[in-house]
C-alpha cells in the first residue's frame, strides 16, 4: 500500500512521560522493513515498499523544548518527509498547550539517503 491518493497518512501517538519518547505511527497496517536514524535519537521507519510509516523522538521534551507535560497530549501533528537520491528530510510541526497557550515546537531533521530509499513527498498528520 503506497498511500492515499494525495500521498498522505493519518497518524496516532504515544507519549511515555516517564522515558519522555514521543512515537508517532500510520494508522494504517503496514510490514516494517527498516530504521533510518536521522539525527541522534530521532529515528524513522520504512515499511517494505519504502514509505515511512513511524516516527520515534527520544529525549522528546529537550528537543522539542517544552516541558513533557505538554506532550501528553498533543493538539495537533503535521510532518512532512522529503527523500531524494542523496538525502532524507522530515520536517515536522507539533501543537501544544504551554500556560494556556498554543505552541508550535518544529523538528527539523536531515541525514543522508545511505539506504537507497527511492525518491518520494509524503505527509503525515493527526486523525
Amino acid at each position: 500500500m503506497k498511500g492515499n491518493a494525495d500521498n498522505s497518512f493519518e497518524v496516532d501517538y504515544r507519549y511515555d512521560y516517564a522515558y519522555d519518547v514521543l512515537a508517532i505511527k500510520v494508522t494504517r497496517p503496514f510490514k516494517y522493513d527498516k530504521t533510518v536514524e536521522m539525527d541522534e535519537g530521532v529515528l524513522l521507519d520504512f515499511d517494505e515498499d519504502n514509505v515511512p510509516v513511524s516516527l520515534e523522538i527520544l529525549d522528546a521534551s529537550k528537543r522539542l523544548n517544552v516541558p513533557k507535560y505538554s506532550l501528553k497530549n498533543l493538539i495537533d501533528f503535521k510532518m512532512s518527509v522529503s527523500v531524494d537520491d542523496k538525502s532524507i528530510c522530515v520536517y515536522a510541526n507539533f501543537k501544544v498547550m504551554l500556560h494556556n497557550s498554543e505552541q508550535t515546537p518544529v523538528l527539523e531533521s536531515f541525514t543522508s539517503n545511505y539506504s537507497n530509499i527511492p525518491s518520494m513527498e509524503t505527509e503525515f498528520a493527526t486523525a
